[in-house]
């Protein structure tokens, strides 16, 4: 699998690079660092700096792009089989989407910049305009994470979430793995069955509702019990979003896994969707599928 690692000066980068250690060496990793020139250049000048003073300055971010760019090659050395550099200058958004196109990759990591969620999601930071447009999945860190053993994958019968539990069934995460599988039943508007998961009284339609659901969740839990991972898988009832994101509190989890409902352009941003919402406000990181 091709991997982009996406990397800057933050303390958040460093969480992505961490996560990559996590992998198996089977991948192939280019790592990318992007120098936000404009916006530089736009910082640097309104402080009534020379234009020469900002070339100097300009220069220096280079230089620094490369060193980190070869410390975060020399650190990963041992984890990865085949590493590549590059380097780029503009908005770090679009190059990373554009990067991603170019080389044909499968998968994004890159730092969550630790904005709050209101501003995170309004003002479009690199992280969400990533995850939002890129033409591939998308891993978000948001936490260092030294040993991944506790990942809650959400499933709910649609194709975007079938996608998503094969996309993880595929990539080389070391082992062991605690895997929970959960799905979440949305009851209509007008149901009165809320509560229905902590009743001791449940309905015939969900019960119907949970049959299906439990069927469909043992299907996609077979092919992860051959290893690395440690399945269980749990149904509930409620609003998708805020039940997935109570279960990763609950359970510890280190990285939820969701499926692209495959909207496109600016109907990503304003919808809402479940992946949206959680990478949002997921306390843990998460991976996008496409």
């Amino acid at each position: 699998m091709k991997i982009l690692l996406a990397v800057d000066a933050s303390p958040h980068s460093k969480h992505a690079v961490q996560m990559v250690k996590n992998l198996s060496a089977l991948v192939h990793l280019s790592i990318l660092y992007v120098v936000d020139v404009p916006s530089l250049k736009h910082a640097y000048l309104s402080s009534e700096c020379s234009e020469k003073d900002f070339e100097g300055y300009r220069q220096e971010v280079a230089r620094l792009s490369q060193h980190i760019l070869h410390e975060t090659r020399d650190e990963l050395l041992s984890s990865v089989h085949e590493i590549q550099l590059i380097a780029d200058n503009g908005d770090p958004a679009e190059s990373i989407i554009q990067t991603a196109e170019e080389h044909d990759v499968g998968l994004i990591l890159l730092g969550h910049r630790g904005m709050t969620p209101s501003s995170t999601f309004l003002l479009g930071g690199v992280s969400q305009k990533v995850a939002t447009y890129a033409p591939c999945s998308v891993l978000i860190c948001k936490k260092p994470v030294p040993v991944l053993d506790r990942i809650l994958l959400a499933v709910d019968g649609s194709d975007a979430s079938k996608h998503a539990a094969q996309f993880l069934g595929k990539l080389p995460f070391k082992g062991p793995l605690h895997l929970m599988i959960e799905m979440v039943w949305d009851p209509p508007p007008s149901s009165l069955l809320a509560s229905v998961a902590q009743s001791s009284v449940v309905s015939p339609k969900a019960s119907s509702a949970k049959n299906k659901g439990e069927t469909f969740l043992r299907e996609v839990a077979e092919p992860f019990q051959k290893g690395p991972y440690e399945v269980e898988f749990e149904w509930k009832c409620g609003d998708p979003p805020l039940a997935i994101l109570e279960s990763a509190k609950q359970h510890n989890v280190q990285m939820i896994v969701v499926g692209a409902r495959g909207l496109k352009g600016i109907k990503r941003f304003l919808l809402g969707s479940v992946s949206q919402k959680i990478l949002t406000h997921a306390p843990c990181s998460v991976l996008i599928v496409r």
